[in-house]
């Protein structure tokens, strides 16, 4: 039997430094990670009610182009509506006076701003209505949503009710 001196011993596995610096870039790394994953929830939560609205203006636009009848998305305090008789599938309400609604709720905190053409400032959009009416042209305006310091903004194209312009800013996370 063959014995070894103990200052010849042979390094199998990695020191304490060496695991406590990869660690440390690992836990740099998911910081990272996590900063941009709540930046995409914010963008996200900002994003959800302007889709909706793209929808509703989109939607109103070709049910008047369909039907020769005026459509109304009126905007609330926490939100806005649209009603209709002709829903997207296609169905018509039973009776004269029977309509559809689809109401948005836009999330706790966030303020919705318009800016109507011939206008140079946003203005609170409760209270206010945009009309599409037989014939015509979507109004051409600007609507802002904002959440704490973040903010994205659509400017509606006249003749599709489409988005034409987007403007985003989304806060980054202290």
């Amino acid at each position: 039997m063959r014995s070894t001196p103990l200052s010849t011993r042979s390094s199998t596995g990695f020191t304490l430094l060496e695991m406590s610096v990869v660690l440390f870039i690992m836990a740099i790394l998911a910081g990272l990670c996590i900063h941009n994953f709540s930046s995409l929830n914010q963008e996200e939560i900002i994003r959800k009610p302007v889709v909706e609205l793209q929808r509703m203006t989109m939607g109103a636009m070709r049910r008047v182009a369909a039907s020769a009848e005026a459509e109304v998305i009126a905007f609330e305090p926490r939100g806005f509506t649209i009603q209709y008789r002709r829903a997207a599938d296609g169905l018509e309400a039973a009776g004269k006076r029977e309509k559809w609604q689809r109401r948005v709720t836009v999330p706790e905190g966030m303020k919705v701003l318009l800016k109507r053409f011939g206008t140079s400032s946003f203005q609170p959009a409760a209270g206010q209505q945009v009309i599409f009416l037989p014939g015509s042209l979507c109004e051409p305006m600007t609507a802002r949503f904002e959440l704490g310091t973040s903010w994205l903004q659509i400017r509606l194209d006249p003749l599709t009710g489409g988005v034409a312009e987007e403007e985003m800013y989304i806060a980054p996370k202290p």
